[in-house]
């Protein structure tokens, strides 16, 4: 990774000092860049993930059917869940928030955040929504990266994105951005590997909404968002879905529902850890419990032939197969049970739903998310 961006500084001072086109302050923008860019990926560093939660404070972002539906809420809801499952699960991945409270932070603070902390990647999390008046039946997610030239069909996307500048004041001046050629050269910095990251990321990120958010599929997109553009490593935009559609506000607003979608997001950050580093085993395998995923073991066990209620505690359920020693049980002894083509692992076993709440109790600190199912045996 250091190569790379030596090779993408060298060439783009070339191409300044060739045009003869240059200020000082030019120059110094350009090294200061190359001094703070991430070197991903290095040896017994840790792959630092800044998660930003879209809108806060005085900018709730898009609103629901209800005043009290507000993106802000979703948004911080998913980004904190995807935190916490990364600091449970991955010891080799740094979590950094943008914002860990309901306050509002400027684009421009949101990417310095990610700058100095030299992440190795950045996301931030949203809501989509159309104007009203518009088909309510649109719904679906989609994942934006960075492009200076903006396709109509994403146009809504960035300005609603980037209105929050207007909240800002005389903050928003630093946003504004002319096209000369020392300006495109200094974009192409960024652009030349980090873009192409972005599109990377995006792609396993849309495909784990996919899958296992349960949505529909709308694309990965580029659009020129300010709080990708002010971000010196692969950024990506994610709208987990539609607001302005009932049916997708109800799943938003549901625990279960940010459960899944911050699962998707989890699961496409380990995948391209592993992709980009080789430290993390068996990438976007595992997700954390769901409730229904509870209910359908329950629903399972109701066609028994001679029903015997056992409790036990679900620690994890994933679409591969894990060793009894594998990592991811953290020392525990876990039982397989198969279901719809997942596999769903549970520790101990108990003939009394008291007895299974001790079960549990003992081992929160390692599986906080774990919760009780019952079989019949």
């Amino acid at each position: 990774m250091f190569y790379i961006y030596l090779s993408a500084f060298l060439l783009t001072l070339q191409r300044i000092i060739a045009n003869m086109k240059f200020s000082l302050h030019i120059i110094i923008f350009v090294c200061t860049l190359f001094c703070i860019l991430p070197a991903a990926g290095a040896d017994g560093d840790p792959f630092i993930v800044v998660l930003d939660a879209g809108h806060g404070g005085k900018d709730p972002g898009t609103i629901g059917s209800s005043r009290t539906n507000r993106e802000k809420d979703i948004a911080f809801n998913i980004t904190m869940e995807v935190g916490r499952m990364l600091k449970s699960n991955h010891s080799d991945i740094k979590v950094v928030y943008t914002r860990s409270t309901d306050v509002f932070v400027e684009l421009g603070r949101r990417a310095e955040i990610a700058n100095k902390a030299k992440a190795n990647l950045f996301i931030s999390v949203h809501v989509n929504s159309l104007p009203k008046g518009s088909r309510r039946n649109v719904m679906g997610v989609q994942s934006y990266t960075l492009s200076l030239s903006t396709a109509e069909t994403n146009l809504e996307v960035e300005k609603r994105e980037n209105s929050v500048i207007a909240l800002e004041g005389e903050a928003a001046k630093k946003y504004n951005y002319n096209a000369s050629p020392e300006s495109n050269i200094m974009f192409e910095l960024m652009q030349d590997h980090d873009m192409k990251e972005s599109v990377v990321f995006a792609k396993m990120a849309q495909a784990e909404m996919i899958k296992t958010g349960g949505r529909k599929d709308m694309g990965v997109r580029q659009a020129n968002l300010a709080v990708l553009r002010l971000t010196y490593m692969p950024s990506v935009l994610l709208e987990v879905g539609f607001m302005s559609n009932p049916t997708e506000e109800k799943f938003l607003m549901s625990k279960s529902g940010q459960k899944r979608m911050a699962n998707s997001i989890y699961n496409s950050i380990v995948q391209y850890v592993a992709s980009r580093s080789g430290r993390i085993q068996e990438p976007a395998t595992v997700v954390m419990p769901q409730p229904e995923e509870a209910a359908a073991v329950q629903e399972t066990v109701k066609a028994a032939k001679a029903p015997r209620t056992v409790y036990k505690v679900q620690v994890l359920a994933g679409n591969v197969k894990l060793k009894s020693n594998d990592r991811q049980f953290k020392g525990l002894k876990c039982e397989m049970h198969t279901k719809n083509g997942r596999y769903i692992y549970t520790h101990g076993s108990a003939s009394t739903m008291k007895e299974a709440q001790k079960i549990r109790k003992s081992i929160l600190k390692k599986f906080p998310g774990a919760f009780i199912v019952t079989f019949e045996e």
